[in-house]
């Protein structure tokens, strides 16, 4: 009897597990509903955090997400230009630096409506993982957007 409720509720383990897994995958790779409404123009801003002091800033001033996967990402000193992909569970980008460096970002998108995205990236600086909360907030108007 000990045995059989045993192995009931190790394959009840691995079925639940199998079930959160594949639910996962499901959601960040084939629901396209940031992927549709992304391609546009954003406000960029975020917030850093970190339980240490970093040091780090920066200044970013808008992003735009085309319809063809082309992104370009506006600072004050020059723009980083790559491509993304998108589902409902995060954006992920590969770019350029205007000095040839390459960046990949990959956001984890918290919440998300027609008019703003806010998005968790992690990243290592100094042997440290500092968290970005990153909010994006459209700038265009979605009925022209849609227009084109």
């Amino acid at each position: 009897m000990i045995k059989k409720i045993r192995y009931t509720f190790l394959l009840l383990s691995v079925v639940l597990m199998a079930g959160s897994l594949i639910g996962c995958d499901k959601l960040s790779d084939d629901d396209y509903a940031v992927a549709e409404l992304l391609p546009g123009t954003w406000a960029f801003s975020y917030e850093l955090q970190s339980e240490e002091e970093t040091g780090l800033s920066f200044s970013y001033d808008h992003v735009i997400f085309r319809k063809d996967s082309t992104v370009t990402i506006t600072y004050p000193d020059g723009q980083m230009d790559g491509k993304y992909r998108a589902g409902s569970a995060e954006i992920r980008i590969e770019g350029k630096l205007a000095d040839g460096q390459d960046r990949l970002m990959h956001w984890v998108i918290q919440s998300f409506s027609n008019k703003q995205i806010k998005a968790e990236y992690k990243f290592e600086f100094n042997e440290q993982t500092v968290i970005a909360l990153v909010t994006l907030d459209r700038t265009d108007d979605m009925e022209v957007r849609s227009e084109e």
